[in-house]
C-alpha cells in the first residue's frame, strides 16, 4: 500500500471512531473537534513522509486555500458556516491527491 492509500485509509476509518464517539452519548461539537484534531494530526505525519516535490505543492496549495500549512481550523470552518456535522464528514473523507490537484486545479 503506498502512502496516498494508507492516509486515505486511516482518515476514512476516522469515520468509525466518530461513530463510536456518538454510540457513547458525545455531542456533535466534541466529535467533530476530536475529528478535526486527529484529521490534522494525520494530515500534518503524513505530510512529513510526503517526497519532494509533492511535499512542498501540498503545504503550498494548502497554504492558499486555508491560510495556513496545517490545513482549516476550527474557527475556519465554522467562519465558512460549516456545522459540527459536515465538520465530522469533512474531517473522515480524504481530499483530492495532490495528482488530481495538479491536473485539474484546486480539486475542490
Amino acid at each position: 500500500m503506498n502512502l496516498r492509500s494508507r492516509y486515505e485509509h486511516a482518515v476514512r476509518d476516522l469515520c468509525k471512531r466518530a461513530t463510536e464517539m456518538q454510540r457513547d452519548g458525545a455531542s456533535a461539537e466534541t466529535i467533530a473537534r476530536a475529528m478535526h484534531a486527529e484529521r490534522r494530526r494525520l494530515a500534518s505525519l503524513f505530510k512529513e513522509q510526503t517526497p519532494e516535490p509533492y511535499r512542498t505543492l501540498i503545504y503550498e496549495r494548502t497554504v492558499r486555500v486555508y491560510g495556513n500549512e496545517f490545513g482549516p481550523t476550527i474557527e475556519f470552518l465554522r467562519a465558512s458556516g460549516k456545522s459540527w456535522e459536515a465538520t465530522i464528514e469533512g474531517a473522515t473523507r480524504p481530499g483530492s491527491s495532490i495528482e488530481l490537484v495538479s491536473e485539474q486545479g484546486d480539486g475542490e
